[in-house]
């Protein structure tokens, strides 16, 4: 009897209790949804850095070999189409 006396006599102690609740469940709710799409773009920094990282190295093996004729035939084949003594071109419609 005496606390539902004093509930009702601080209505507003509980009420304001609820809220303070409520509005801190929202924000830990909300901070949770922001640190899966933090999570999430992590991921994908992280799977475009290692991208970015191999393209890196090929394009140093590249810088390495351009004084190597080897590779210089091969770039000439690939971009130009140009072919050795020899070879046949075949081209598909």
């Amino acid at each position: 009897m005496k606390f539902r006396h004093l509930v009702f006599k601080n209505w507003w102690v509980v009420a304001f209790v609820l809220m303070a609740g409520a509005i801190y469940l929202q924000a830990i709710h909300k901070k949770n949804q922001r640190l899966a799409a933090l999570k999430e773009k992590v991921e994908t920094l992280a799977a475009a850095k290692i991208v970015a990282l191999e393209r890196k190295e090929e394009l140093l093996l590249r810088l390495g070999s351009q004084h190597d004729p080897d590779f210089i035939e091969l770039v000439l084949k690939e971009k130009l189409g140009v072919l050795a003594e020899g070879e046949t071109k075949v081209v598909f419609q």
